[in-house]
This record gives structure tokens, C-alpha cells and sequence, in this order.
């Protein structure tokens, strides 16, 4: 079993030149240089593609956010190498790479290998592969790990044992974990849409100018997808949610309108578990956070709530012992001891906040999480306290 590794599908497509190499014609036709064909796709290629780079001798560009950058390079025997990993996108990113680069090809007098397999079969057989070895992460970003019960996780959603089976019975039927399927108008745009969607988008109000315009990016591509292709399936009930997140309610009940079903996308509806300074704490995916005093305090908030971490290390190793050599400083509320855990709770409030102060000893280390919220909050904030352990 494989259940928390981040899987990719590379490809490669190569582009050879229209001379010929072999026969009566290649008595006329001088084979390309190497050398000479890697300067000309480095000035050719920047013109066509807007933020291409020079990266260790290769050309990286960038079509998709949610992908990682492609690279161009040429081969020892003046082959064009492109090279992309897909897992998260789909296929058409290789397509709209290969259309991008035609051009150039042209220019250079080259040409894509028609004996490739078809990406589309190869992702898939790639995909079904993945899921008979057990993988249970298919396309999802690293660091971050979602408490959702389902079977597998893919880039596009949870999906159950139900689909897994089917995509091993018929691997065209995991088509659907893949935002990017096909090339045409507003397929771009609906896929960069829908990622952002599964992953970024927060399902509450923007709390900083960097989520206001993540999601405003999202609206921007729906309006593009929808302009390009009234019928494009989109998700109308998400989108009227995030634009009544951004303050537009009118526009968001229009879009309401147009919903067949209830608001289902976004894998930060639920918790996912950060990694702390050695430690796992269980958040709802909602909240944002950052360190704070040069490393000493983890600070998160989903705009309501606040919680702040701290951490030490001592010498001692038996945690109940540990734990009592800070008393209570107010009533306390719980206590809980496991395996390599001690835990207690204390609470008090400030005016209008209520505030949850909990120790967890894991001897040596000892953390500390206090939580303000309102009163109602409470077993939210006793529930994230139970979830710190050792990472």
C-alpha cells in the first residue's frame, strides 16, 4: 500500500526534423547540429510562449498553474525532447503544448513522431496502473493531506471503492479524475477553475488581498469558460457560492438559478492535518496560517476562530511527569492520557472570547495550543487540542 505518496505521469513527446536521414534524399539534405537547433528554439520559443525560461540548459514553460513547468530541450541527435508530468492536469496538456510549439516546428522544420502512443490511453493505463498498486493519491499537490473517507483522492475529488473498481475494470472510466480532458474553447480556463476550486478556494469570505484575488481568478475563468461555451458543463452552485463570498449577492442568485444540485467541490471543506515543527495538528481546511516570532508561534484563523501554537523541548521523559510541572492556571475542563500522551485543558473567558488553553506532553516536547472562539466553539477547539501527536 501506498496511501500518502504523490504520484506523477510523465510524458514525452519528441520532434524530429523532415530531412531525411537515411536513403537518396539524405544524400541532398544536410542532417540539423545539435547545437544550432538549441539556439534557434531558445530565441524562437520566448517569442510564442510569454514567461519561458532558460533552466539548466533546457527551456521551462509554464501552461497550466496547477501543473509544473514543461521542458523543451534538444537531444545529442537534434531531436526536440518536451517532457511534462499530466497527473494533476490531463491530457490536454500535452495537446496544447504540441499546438503551442507548432509553429515553431514549422520554422525549424520539424515535426512531431506520429508513431507516439496516444497520451490519453497512456495517462489512463498509467492511472489504472497506480490504483492496482495501491496508491490512494492520484494528481494531489504535496504537503497537504485532506480527512476524507474515501478510497482514493484524486486532483478532481474524493472518489469511493466504487470507481476505484471500475477504473480497474475499464480505465476509461477515470477519465473524470482529470480537470483538463480535451483542447477546445474554455477548456483552459474551466480547468484552471475547477483545480482551484478543489484546492485554493477557501468557501468563506476572503480574509487578505491574496484570497480575494485567488478567487477572483476563478470568477474570472468562469466568465471566460462560459463565454467561450455556453454548454461547457460548469459548476454553477460553487460559483454562485464564491461570488456571494466576494460580495456580490445578486449576481451569485442568478447563478444559483442555473444549479442542478447542492455546493460539493472543494477538498477545503474539510480538515486536513499540518505538519507543525515535529508535531500534527488536525484544522479545518478553511484556516490559513503562518509562524510568527522568527519561528516560535504558529498563528492560524479561519476569520472567526484563532488558534496559536508553541512548542519546547526538555530533558524529561515521562510526560505525566512533564505535564504537572506546569500547573493549572485556571479551571480545567479535561484531561486525557494515552500510549505517549498526556493531555489537559483549561478554560476562561475574556469578554465576548472564549478561550481553550491546552498542554499536550509527548516527553520530550510539550505543546501548547490555545484557541479563541466563541462559546459554542468549544468542542471544536477541544477536538483540535486532542488531535496534536508527534509527526
Amino acid at each position: 500500500m501506498r496511501p500518502c505518496l504523490a504520484v506523477g505521469f510523465r510524458f514525452e513527446r519528441r520532434a524530429r526534423s523532415r530531412k531525411a536521414r537515411a536513403g537518396v534524399r539524405s544524400w541532398f539534405a544536410k542532417p540539423p547540429d545539435a547545437r544550432e537547433v538549441g539556439e534557434r528554439l531558445r530565441r524562437l520559443v520566448p517569442r510564442l510562449w510569454k514567461g519561458a525560461r532558460i533552466a539548466g540548459g533546457e527551456l521551462a514553460v509554464v501552461v497550466h498553474p496547477a501543473a509544473p513547468a514543461l521542458r523543451i530541450a534538444v537531444t545529442a541527435d537534434a531531436e526536440i525532447a518536451l517532457t511534462g508530468d499530466a497527473a494533476r492536469v490531463g491530457p490536454a496538456l500535452c495537446d496544447e503544448a504540441e499546438a503551442r510549439l507548432a509553429p515553431v516546428l514549422d520554422e525549424l522544420d520539424y515535426a512531431w513522431d506520429a508513431e507516439a502512443a496516444p497520451v490519453r490511453d497512456a495517462l489512463l493505463a498509467w492511472l489504472a496502473g497506480e490504483l492496482r498498486a495501491g496508491a490512494t493519491r492520484i494528481g494531489m499537490p504535496d504537503g497537504r493531506a485532506f480527512v476524507v473517507d474515501a478510497a482514493v483522492h484524486t486532483a478532481m475529488g474524493p472518489r469511493d471503492a466504487a470507481w476505484r473498481d471500475a477504473v480497474l475494470a475499464d480505465p476509461r472510466a477515470g477519465a473524470d479524475a482529470f480537470a483538463w480532458w480535451d483542447l477546445g474553447p474554455g477548456q483552459l480556463e474551466r480547468s484552471r477553475a475547477l483545480l482551484a476550486m478543489w484546492h485554493e478556494v477557501p468557501w468563506r469570505e476572503p480574509l487578505d488581498t491574496d484570497e480575494r484575488t485567488a478567487m477572483e481568478a476563478v470568477d474570472a475563468d468562469l466568465r471566460a469558460a462560459y463565454k467561450a461555451d455556453r454548454g461547457l458543463a460548469l459548476p454553477f452552485a460553487e460559483w454562485a457560492e464564491l461570488v456571494g463570498h466576494l460580495g456580490d449577492a445578486e449576481r451569485a442568485d442568478k447563478l444559483r438559478e442555473r444549479a442542478t444540485g447542492p455546493a460539493v467541490i472543494g477538498y477545503r471543506r474539510y480538515d486536513m492535518v499540518v505538519e507543525l515543527a515535529g508535531w500534527a495538528l488536525t484544522l479545518p481546511a478553511a484556516f490559513v496560517g503562518r509562524w510568527e516570532d522568527d519561528g516560535d508561534r504558529y498563528w492560524a484563523t479561519d476569520g472567526e476562530r484563532v488558534l496559536e501554537l508553541t512548542q519546547l523541548e526538555t530533558t524529561e521523559h515521562d510526560s505525566g511527569v512533564l505535564l504537572d510541572v506546569a500547573p493549572p492556571l485556571h479551571p480545567v475542563i479535561e484531561r486525557f492520557a494515552d500510549v505517549d500522551r498526556r493531555g489537559r485543558a483549561e478554560a476562561y473567558d475574556e469578554g465576548d472570547v472564549h478561550i481553550v488553553h491546552g498542554l499536550i506532553a509527548a516527553a520530550p516536547h510539550v505543546a501548547i495550543l490555545t484557541c479563541k472562539a466563541a462559546a459554542a466553539d468549544e468542542p471544536w477547539a477541544l477536538a483540535t487540542w486532542r488531535s496534536l501527536r508527534r509527526a
